[in-house]
Parts: structure tokens; C-alpha cells; sequence
């Protein structure tokens, strides 16, 4: 009844979508929840009363056969991967076939214990368990978790490998994140050919240098401000060019330089967006030695190394500068894995507490003959 009721009110008031993010993260809502976890817990151990040992090496059985699955899913998908590469690769996927292989036995011995030892009551003290174990990962979060926005601009070169918290603390990622490109894709409109073109003017006239963009089909001046000269440089959007540069152009009364160079794919486009994507390399290290990886990073698709997951929130374009700056959560949540670990459990033990094979209770005899009619 407890945890029903705290249920009740996390929807009611709490819910991170429909309700205020302040008091789903607020003391309150935590004190609630560690009540809840402290009930499920001793709960737990009563419905496994008489049989404590049998239940938590029952836990540990589901744990190991649940991870024994896990690892030869995983394997076997890559030992296929290697196979289809052919060549050299077979010895990879042999080495592939050979991990899942003890994936299923793990599975299989740990499976078999679990047909032994769990009962239909147990599942459910397993379940009290899990909302513990999930608790426990929502407390963690709140008290260590470590969250920093970052301004990310693509394709300027620069390797991120140290953020500052919005608690105001400095911490090193441990690797670096650099953002080589980025690209937005629609479902009513195909990708061109060829992406299309960004085209700066600079003109002169009299002395006097302007500048222009060509956007939605004709050219718009930029203010005062944007160019900038010295004795013989112009700069305009962090680039700088000569003066001697600005030619005469057969097709233009005055002198210019035209400058162009790609857009990047989509962010001009019209329809129903499909899908935000940026390309990233992650320079970290494994077991000691250097290591780089191509990632993709995708809304709700973080990548995950050294503890951080680094999220993509939204995007901004700069028409003047062609260059497209993304905003970027970085977050370490130390409690992560132990409510993963809860909501799997929780799911797994519910399913088997509803279908475990209950046990049949065969009715004592009697002596006593039925009364003649």
C-alpha cells in the first residue's frame, strides 16, 4: 500500500515530463523514496522467511544467468560481424564464438539453479528487492551525479576533455570529444547530391569595404562590425584575407572576393525533421594504450565513455559564419547502473512471479466415508 501511494504521488506532482523537474529532484520526493525502499526491503525478507539463503542465491543465480544471456547476444552478434568481414576476420569471430559459448553455459548452469531454488514467493520478494536496488541508484544520482552543458562547434578542430559542472566544479572528462560534422535529415525532402554552397561578399567601393551573405536567395549586407580591416587584412567570421585579394570582376562594376564554401548538410531544409546527427572522434585510452573511436551522436543516442554519457540537446547555425554550434550534456550518474540493474530485475522477477509454475497442495485423506443418501 505504501509503495502504491508513492506511486500515486510521483505521477501526481512529480512525473519528470508532466511534472515540476524541481520536485521530482526536491528531499522530499528522495525521503519518500527511501521509505519505500526500506519497506520493499524488509518486505522482502519476510515473504522470504525460512528460506533467506535459498532467495539470495536465487538472486544471484538470476543475475549471472540474466548476464550469461547478455554476453552471448552481444558476442554471437559480433562474431557474425566478423564472419560476413571474411579473411583474417574468422579468427576474430572464432574468438567471438568462443566467449558466447560460455555466455550460454552460464545461462544454462545458473538457468537450472533457478529452476530449483525460486518459488512464486520468492519472485515476489525478489521484486520488493529490485524497487530497493532501484531506489538506491535515484539516491546515488542525487547525491554524486555531476551535469555540465558544453558549446560545441563543429568542425573548428578543438578536443574537449574537461568540463565545468553546473555546480561551478571543473572536472576532466578523461578522454577527449571532438565534433567533426554535423547534418540534419528530413522525411519529405531527399539528401542532395552535392551539399549546398555558402557564399560571403566582399566589395569595395571608393576605399570602403562592405560585406554581404547570400541568403534565401539574394544578398543581404552585414552591419558595420562584422568586417574588419587593418593596413592590408580584412577579417570577417574569424577568417582573414588580403586586401589585394579584392579584384576587379568581369561581371561586377566595382572590385570583390567571393567566398564559398560548403553548407552543412541540411540545417537549410524544409519538412518534418528525421533525425539530428553529428560525426565525433573520441581519443581515449584501453588497458593503457591510446585509442581512437568514430562515433555518432544522435538525440536520445549518447555516447558513453569513462563514466560520462554525452547527450545532443539542440543545435544553432551562424549564416554569417557557416558553422553550427551544439549544446551538449555531459553527465556522470554513479547510481546509472544499479537502477538499470533494478528495472531489469523488477521486470524479470514480476514476469516470473505471475508465471512461475505454482505448486500443487494435494488435499490430506480421510477417513470418514461420505453419509449415505
Amino acid at each position: 500500500m505504501v509503495l502504491g501511494a508513492a506511486c500515486v504521488l510521483l505521477l501526481a506532482g512529480a512525473f519528470p515530463i508532466l511534472g515540476a523537474p524541481a520536485v521530482f529532484r526536491g528531499g522530499v520526493m528522495m525521503l519518500i523514496g527511501v521509505v519505500a525502499a526500506l519497506l520493499a526491503l524488509w518486505g522482502g525478507w519476510r515473504l522470504s522467511a525460512g528460506k533467506h539463503a535459498q532467495f539470495i542465491f536465487g538472486l544471484v543465480s538470476l543475475y549471472f544467468t540474466t548476464s550469461g544471456l547478455i554476453t552471448a547476444w552481444m558476442y554471437g552478434c559480433k562474431a557474425v560481424e566478423h564472419a560476413m568481414l571474411g579473411g583474417a576476420m574468422w579468427f576474430g569471430a572464432l574468438a567471438m564464438a568462443c566467449t558466447m559459448v560460455v555466455g550460454l553455459l552460464f545461462a544454462v548452469i545458473f538457468g537450472f539453479f533457478l529452476l530449483k531454488l525460486m518459488s512464486p514467493r520468492l519472485w515476489l520478494a525478489g521484486v520488493h528487492w529490485c524497487c530497493t536496488l532501484i531506489v538506491a541508484g535515484a539516491v546515488l544520482d542525487y547525491c554524486y551525479e555531476q551535469n555540465a552543458y558544453i558549446h560545441a562547434t563543429v568542425g573548428d578542430g578543438d578536443k574537449i576533455d574537461a568540463v565545468t559542472t553546473t555546480a561551478g566544479e571543473n572536472h576532466s572528462l578523461g578522454f577527449a570529444l571532438q565534433v567533426n560534422d554535423f547534418k540534419v535529415t528530413h522525411y519529405d525532402a531527399a539528401a542532395p547530391a552535392t551539399p549546398q554552397q555558402h557564399h560571403l561578399l566582399i566589395t569595395e567601393q571608393g576605399g570602403q569595404y562592405t560585406a554581404a551573405v547570400h541568403m534565401h536567395g539574394r544578398w543581404m549586407p552585414l552591419p558595420k562590425g562584422h568586417l574588419t580591416e587593418t593596413e592590408d587584412t580584412l577579417q570577417l567570421a574569424g577568417r582573414r584575407f588580403l586586401k589585394s585579394e579584392v579584384k576587379a570582376h568581369p561581371t561586377i562594376a566595382y572590385p570583390c572576393l567571393l567566398v564559398s564554401s560548403p553548407m552543412p548538410q541540411g540545417v537549410t531544409g524544409t519538412g518534418t525533421v528525421k533525425e539530428y546527427s553529428a560525426a565525433c572522434t573520441v581519443f581515449t585510452d584501453h588497458r593503457g594504450r591510446p585509442e581512437t573511436r568514430r562515433e555518432t551522436l544522435k538525440v536520445n543516442a549518447p555516447i558513453a565513455c569513462k563514466d560520462w554519457h554525452i547527450y545532443l540537446l539542440s543545435y544553432s547555425y551562424d549564416p554569417i559564419c557557416n558553422q553550427v554550434t551544439l549544446v551538449l550534456q555531459a553527465r556522470n550518474a554513479p547510481g546509472r547502473w544499479y537502477a538499470l540493474a533494478g528495472m531489469v530485475g523488477l521486470i524479470i522477477c514480476t514476469a516470473c512471479w505471475c508465471w512461475w509454475r505454482r505448486e500443487q497442495i494435494t488435499p490430506e485423506p480421510t477417513d470418514k466415508e461420505a453419509p449415505a443418501v
